[in-house]
């Protein structure tokens, strides 16, 4: 017992930085489930999936091209841009594999008759 009251008054106090990557980590988990979430609002249920891929597509090049451009270092400790490329090219490729192409195949088809 003694030994464990004496651990936990030397043990040093918790980082800083802590309770920020917390909210980094929160920050990217919102702004990974925003998309998705307007998606089923917005969308017919058949096309969420292809939908999504399409649009996690797109924000992963953009912000892709702005880490690219600001020169943001990939090996940077905590959250940067390029995770926020990487949840966004995940959710793409889970998107991608997971919806079929018939229900884009016949949106296509409605869309050719239409005159």
């Amino acid at each position: 017992m003694t030994l464990w009251k004496t651990e936990r008054i030397f043990s040093p106090p918790p980082a800083q930085g802590a309770q920020a990557r917390h909210l980094a980590v929160a920050a990217l988990a919102v702004i990974g489930a925003a998309p998705a979430l307007l998606l089923l609002c917005l969308v017919p249920l058949p096309l969420v999936l292809p939908v999504l891929s399409i649009v996690s597509f797109a924000i992963a090049g953009v912000v892709a091209l702005v880490a690219l451009y600001c020169g943001i270092d990939r090996r940077t400790p905590g959250v940067s841009a390029w995770d926020i490329v990487a949840v966004f090219t995940l959710i793409w490729i889970g998107a991608g594999m997971m919806s079929g192409a018939k229900p884009l195949v016949e949106l296509f088809d409605r869309l050719a008759m239409t005159p």
